[in-house]
Formats: structure tokens, sequence, C-alpha cells
């Protein structure tokens, strides 16, 4: 009989450190959707917050601290990241999903991190314009991704099939952001 050994998506790949840049893969212990019932947003965000000490957040942030963090993800959808939903009451105003084997996570740290991202999306993660706590649905070389400004970089978030691309283009951008500035 073959024993399976349970991996996370990017176990043999990171943790990657070019310069003063590391990309670090992060595993939570659950990731789960959130998505309030018509006009329950209120009473969602009331019994997340009695459950977890965390209310859902406004378009575009995050709240929470690492242990039990709210990510707004779209229009009316939230993640749950770190704890798995510990009250019955947050499902019965919200449908619930688990999403934790769905996604990959990264952190990619650095003074350099913005310049990196700059060359993989469309948003602008410049220290003036993204602020930490701040979260952003955009794609990520073409691949959908949610990434999120954290006290030491970014939070990357990507389907757990295109783990290993992303990683690999954010790899290489580290490495020529490293390059450029060797040469400058």
């Amino acid at each position: 009989m073959v024993d399976l050994i349970a991996k996370t998506p990017l176990a043999d790949l990171l943790p990657a450190a070019a310069g003063g840049l590391t990309l670090t893969e992060a595993a939570p212990a659950a990731i789960t959707s959130i998505m309030p019932f018509r006009g329950k947003d209120a009473a969602c965000s009331t019994a997340l917050k009695k459950a977890h000490n965390v209310e859902l957040p406004a378009a575009g942030h995050v709240a929470g601290t690492d242990s039990a963090r709210v990510v707004w993800t779209g229009r009316g959808q939230f993640f749950l990241i770190g704890d798995k939903p510990a009250s019955t009451a947050v499902g019965k105003i919200a449908a619930l999903t688990d999403q934790t084997h769905s996604w990959a996570v990264m952190r990619l740290e650095g003074d350099d991190a913005a310049a990196v991202l700059e060359r993989l999306t469309p948003v602008d993660l410049r220290a003036g314009s993204f602020f930490q706590g701040q979260t952003a649905r955009t794609e990520l070389a073409h691949m959908m991704s949610v990434i999120s400004k954290t006290a030491k970089g970014f939070e990357i978030m990507v389907m757990r099939s295109f783990a290993r691309t992303a990683a690999h283009h954010v790899l290489e951008a580290m490495h020529s952001v490293t390059a450029q500035r060797q040469i400058n």
C-alpha cells in the first residue's frame, strides 16, 4: 500500500530569497469563504466579532490579526483566515465554504517588495498608495489573486492550481529587481 504524504502547495519550492527580499509560504490552518445573506452584513459582522473578535472589513480592507483575520475578496464576499468558524451563528446568516485546500498563500517581504509586484500586477502598490490593511483582488501575471499589504510586505493568495506558476513569476521578478538594483 502507498503511504500518501500531505504537502502544502509550495512545500518543495519555498522559502526563497534574492537580495533583501524573501518569499515564504504561509499555510493558514483554515480559509473559509463567508458570503452574508442579503441584508445580514451587520448581523454577520456582530457574530464574527463575538466568535473571533474580528468584524467584516470595508471593501478593499483586511481586519483582525494573524490568528484570525477577515479579508475582503469581492462584493459581498470575505475570507476568514486562520480560524475555522467557531460559531454556528455565522452559518445561519451567511453562506460558508471551506477554501483551505483551494488557495496557496505566500508572503513577499523586503524593502523592494512593491517593486517586485509592480512587474506583475496593474495595482499601484507603492507605499504612498497602498497601505497596511488594504487588499485588492487583482491579477498577478494574468492569474486571479488577492494581494494584501502587511507590516513587512505583502501577502499573496492564488488558487492552489496556480501556486507554482505564481511563485515562479514572483521569484523571477525578485531576481530581476535585485539585479537592477545592483547595476544602479
